[in-house]
């Protein structure tokens, strides 16, 4: 019997899938505590990153989107009290992006719930599987970010 859809089989309609559903229930997970997926995102590199290292260029970076993106979700955030931007002593050009005490606080029980969903998604595999296909997806990464065009 043929393939109804050709592209079913390929990496980009797989990896795409696998996103989809799995961003679907983390987005469902985490608006529980009240975030959105890119919200928790934010906040996890606010808390994985030294105090007063992040600007809104370096989470644009970090977070792979655009500057229109990061300025509306960062202003959404600050609205919502989950971060604060203070201006960096060493350039009064930039604002340093900090985590407030809520912000940290709904990060740490959103956090519980991304460590449940990732140990529940891996769960199918063993754990030489575990180790293998993210090791495997940590070298495509490598591999992608070494070759992309310059922005």
């Amino acid at each position: 019997m043929r393939n109804k859809n050709p592209d079913q089989g390929k990496l980009p309609s797989l990896i795409r899938k696998c996103w989809m559903r799995l961003n679907g229930v983390f987005q469902k997970r985490v608006s529980e505590v009240g975030l959105t997926p890119d919200q928790y995102i934010a906040l996890r590199w606010l808390n994985e990153r030294t105090p007063g290292t992040v600007c809104q260029a370096t989470l644009k970076t970090l977070m792979f989107t655009d500057p229109n993106n990061i300025a509306a979700l960062v202003r959404r955030m600050e609205r919502l009290n989950l971060i604060s931007r203070q201006r960096d002593p060493f350039d009064g050009r930039r604002k340093l992006v900090y985590c407030t005490a809520k912000g940290k606080s709904l990060y740490e029980r959103a956090k519980v719930m991304a460590s449940g969903l990732e140990e529940e998604v891996l769960s199918v595999l063993g754990k030489d599987e575990r180790k293998e296909f993210t090791g495997l997806l940590r070298e495509i990464n490598r591999h992608l970010h070494r070759n992309r065009p310059a922005e």
